[in-house]
């Protein structure tokens, strides 16, 4: 992890921007971290429309953000009774996926520090979180990069709400990309 930030702060990233179908990116995100979800009896809930637009980004790097996002859920949510919902909406010209989980919440004071690298919430010399501390950090870079928005909202004792939106697909994009899929197949 601090390799790939340390790519993604001084631009020496590969990036391979493309239209993709972020409905298509949270699916494979989801059975990614099924195992997960299975091994903590973790609920988990997807609101998918059945078409979204298309945005345009890395394929790779999305999915990165969405595996770290539903990660940190599982690790946050209590064993037997933890539930996330995963949602997908469009609106204003960006696209918006939610990581919605129902552990413990993130204090006020905390849900801006917790995007810092090296940074958890909470009290961590008691109740200390496993992992480096980087996840919400590259994947701000990440999302950043993309021209997006990640934040989170959150109440103390009802969960948390990951939230990133992507700008959607310009139509000139869109119709390329249609080419080349046909071309391709």
């Amino acid at each position: 992890q601090m390799l790939d930030l340390s790519k993604l702060e001084s631009g020496r990233t590969d990036w391979h921007i493309e239209s993709i179908d972020l409905r298509h990116v949270v699916t494979t995100s989801a059975q990614a971290t099924a195992q997960l979800f299975r091994d903590k009896d973790i609920v988990l809930a997807m609101d998918l429309p059945e078409r979204v637009p298309m945005v345009e980004a890395d394929r790779d790097r999305v999915v990165q953000v969405l595996v770290n996002l539903l990660s940190n859920a599982v690790k946050f949510s209590e064993p037997g009774v933890g539930r996330v919902s995963v949602g997908l909406a469009a609106a204003d010209g960006l696209v918006r996926v939610d990581v919605a989980d129902n552990g413990p919440g993130i204090a006020a004071e905390d849900q801006q520090v917790i995007f810092e690298k090296f940074r958890q919430g909470g009290d961590t010399r008691r109740n200390r979180p496993k992992g480096t501390g980087l996840g919400l950090s590259i994947s701000r870079e990440i999302v950043d990069h993309l021209g997006g928005r990640l934040w989170v909202e959150s109440t103390p004792g009802e969960g948390a709400n990951f939230c990133f939106a992507l700008p959607m697909a310009t139509v000139g994009s869109i119709a390329v990309h249609a080419e080349t899929a046909e071309t391709e197949g």
